[in-house]
């Protein structure tokens, strides 16, 4: 699709804002609206079918300076932002939650990390924050100081878990709580979920119960240690954080990587697919009752946790990635290794095909179970092999490609059905086309340099990159001052944007597949929870030590029976 094309559509149907529109980058268009011209321009964008809305950027110019909400509308290559200037004191902005549904958690974090009320919102309950972080202090924030972030009482009640024990009933309804700790999970989420009997009739979701504060540590950290910090964002996709953020900053610096850099970029990010879907697969076998399964495939995991192993030095965060290239090289003894693993997982992928699309205890619990519609993707914004799985192409390497993939390209693997067994399908699927792909690059690797210089101070200005991670989109915004670190980094995971798809299709569904329904998102809670440092007291310069923390636990609950 051009890109060029696409953006003449958007400054057309936002023409009435024209004067106000910037192009700051080749493949962007910036519109600068009022609070009162957002719905507007929102509604022009959805009646057109402009794109999708992919993230909410919250940022705060400065303890001196206005905020500014960014709603990022992406078509392919091309985005748009519907830069929203806000006044620091009751800063305010109307929902758009009545256009696109999946907006309220975007704009749930916007409220509770940046201090941007939202006015008609469906839903004001914190997302993020635990109920007892202070009122009126905003992580986010520029003049945020840990020092006021001390733990308090809850002054407002929130109607979560902790109010309403298993099976209570609350406003009427039966309440059947799920996390944050629970069989069904292996990550901290909370859902909660009305039942009419054994059908669930609605549900809301709760995260945060993980944070570390990567986002606002950047700002603390050089450009260099960021990357680190990054990387440590999801253990299953390292490489994809840390590839998404270099290319940003690359960008910053207008300087051109090497192809041979380029092409083992793109290698490892195979390496990494195979490994989170095979792990996947795993962990959605166990949750349908397949236990074989999900020792099986997490046995022929290893596989390709020992080819990353042997490439890179390590297991889990690979490190493979410096600003300006890669730090490791492929040499013909572990090129033929790894032909040599892709042939055995490979065989095993075949057989897992088989299984998954045969085997009739299985597809009682797939076939059919919680199918989304391409039009729900579409309107909720859905993407990555969950999009797929209903047939929408939305595949950032295919339709915006970046890195090696003009050179090195993959295909599109779509179903139709939308359900359970379609996304077990895609996923697979998707496994084929990443080994030929690996394959492609072994064989053709480009000669050349690992790395080109970077500067230390990075240009100012701000860019968005999007990269296509095992789960779906990954979206980053990285904005420079001029200096030595980052003035703000943004990152907005594939499962913020899928979430909402659990809460719509487990509506009369029984509360039994639940578990599977939320599964075959493929969820990543640590890539979500990532906003808040809390430091208390004297400790200020350090984190609360363990003792200390189980002893504000024991004092807590002596309170709270």
């Amino acid at each position: 699709m051009n890109t060029e094309l696409l953006l003449q559509t958007a400054r057309s149907i936002l023409s009435v804002w024209g004067e106000r529109s910037s192009s700051p980058e080749t493949n962007r268009l910036d519109v600068n609206l009022s609070s009162d011209e957002l719905l507007d321009a929102v509604n022009i964008l959805v009646d057109n079918s402009w794109g999708y809305l992919s993230a909410i950027t919250g940022l705060d110019n400065g303890p001196e300076s206005d905020l500014e909400a960014l709603y990022h509308f992406c078509s392919y290559a091309a985005i748009v932002t519907l830069r929203v200037h806000l006044p620091r004191q009751n800063a305010m902005v109307s929902s758009i939650c009545q256009l696109i549904p999946s907006a309220s958690l975007y704009e749930r974090e916007l409220s509770e990390m940046l201090g941007v009320t939202i006015t008609n919102a469906p839903n004001t309950e914190r997302l993020f924050l635990p109920d007892d972080w202070p009122y009126g202090i905003y992580p986010l924030r520029k003049d945020f100081n840990p020092d006021t972030a001390t733990i308090v009482e809850p002054t407002q009640p929130q109607p979560m878990l902790a109010e309403y024990p298993v099976g209570a009933m609350k406003a009427g309804k039966f309440i059947v709580p799920i996390g944050p700790q629970h069989p069904a999970l292996k990550e901290p989420g909370h859902f909660e979920f009305a039942v009419d009997g054994e059908v669930v009739t609605s549900a809301s979701v709760r995260l945060g119960y993980v944070h570390r504060g990567i986002e606002k540590a950047c700002e603390e950290r050089n450009w260099t240690q960021a990357l680190y910090l990054l990387e440590r964002v999801c253990g299953i996709c390292s490489h994809s954080h840390a590839y998404a953020y270099c290319l940003a900053v690359e960008r910053l610096a207008q300087i051109e990587l090497p192809m041979r850099a380029q092409a083992i970029r793109e290698l490892v990010a195979g390496l990494e697919r195979i490994h989170s879907h095979l792990l996947w697969l795993g962990v959605a076998a166990h949750e349908a009752g397949f236990d074989t399964l999900f020792m099986y495939s997490w046995r022929d995991r290893e596989t390709v946790m020992d080819l990353l192993e042997q490439l890179a030095g390590n297991r889990v965060n690979y490190s493979v990635n410096v600003l300006g290239g890669v730090k490791v090289d492929v040499d013909l003894a572990q090129a033929e290794a790894i032909r040599k693993g892709l042939d055995f997982l490979e065989q095993r992928t075949r057989h897992y095909l088989d299984v998954v699309t045969k085997d009739a205890s299985f597809l009682q619990r797939t076939r059919g179970i919680a199918p989304l519609s391409a039009e729900q993707v579409e309107q909720l914004g859905v993407v990555g092999p969950t999009a797929r799985a209903s047939g929408v192409t939305r595949d950032i390497r295919v339709e915006a490609p970046y890195g090696s993939y003009a050179r090195f390209p993959v295909s599109v693997v779509r179903e139709t059905a939308g359900d359970l067994e379609a996304k077990f399908v895609v996923r697979i699927k998707e496994l084929f086309v990443t080994y030929n792909a690996i394959r492609s690059i072994l064989d053709n690797l480009p000669a050349g340099d690992l790395t080109v210089r970077i500067p230390r101070k990075i240009p100012a200005g701000e860019t968005i990159s999007r990269i296509e991670a095992p789960r779906g989109e990954l979206f980053y915004y990285v904005k420079s001052d001029g200096g030595d670190r980052p003035s703000r980094v943004k990152v907005r995971t594939p499962s913020m944007c899928n979430f909402a798809s659990v809460i719509i299709t487990v509506v009369g569904h029984q509360l039994a597949d639940v578990p599977l329904i939320l599964a075959g998102i493929d969820p990543c809670f640590s890539c979500n929870d990532r906003m808040v440092v809390v430091r208390k007291g004297a400790q200020s310069q350090e984190q609360m030590s363990w003792d200390a923390l189980r002893q504000y636990g024991i004092e807590y609950y002596q309170k709270h029976p």
